[in-house]
């Protein structure tokens, strides 16, 4: 009796994780999740994403702070690696993030620069407010950041 429960428990719990799986991977393979974005056409793509996370209900702050962040990470990293930003929006049990990644030499652009005047000292400061909400990875050949969307 006991092994039958033991077996019943086992068998719910393996059927429970794989349907979690395939569910995130239905909602991974959205194709309006993914965005290319360059310095000409942020101002678009980023209404776009803002679109996604109001979809997703997140709330009107995170949406603006989610939108900054990811309009000055774009604007470093298109100026460092002239390269197109793909952006990756995932929501997985509630928690919204945005990814964004470049190809290219590695480098991080939430890492403060030594010498930033002007815009570039103010993009650093809303990034050293933000770094609870900021993290940084190479995969690969692709220099990735994570925006964490909502708290």
């Amino acid at each position: 009796m006991q092994n039958l429960m033991l077996f019943s428990a086992v068998f719910v719990l393996a059927f429970v994780i794989t349907a979690q799986f395939f569910w995130f991977l239905h909602y991974m393979s959205k194709e309006g999740n993914i965005f290319t974005v360059t310095k000409e056409g942020l101002p678009e793509q980023s209404q776009k994403i803002n679109s996604v996370f109001a979809k997703m209900h997140l709330n009107e702050t995170d949406r603006t702070s989610a939108q900054l962040l990811l309009e000055e990470i774009v604007m470093r990293m298109q100026e460092h690696t002239k390269q197109v930003v793909t952006a990756r929006v995932k929501k997985f049990y509630g928690h919204a993030s945005l990814y964004l990644s470049s190809s290219g030499e590695e480098y991080n652009p939430i890492e403060p620069n030594k010498q930033s005047q002007g815009e570039d000292y103010l993009r650093d400061l809303i990034f050293k407010a933000n770094a609870m909400r900021l993290n940084y990875k190479r995969i690969g050949k692709r220099n990735v950041v994570i925006i964490k969307a909502n708290n």
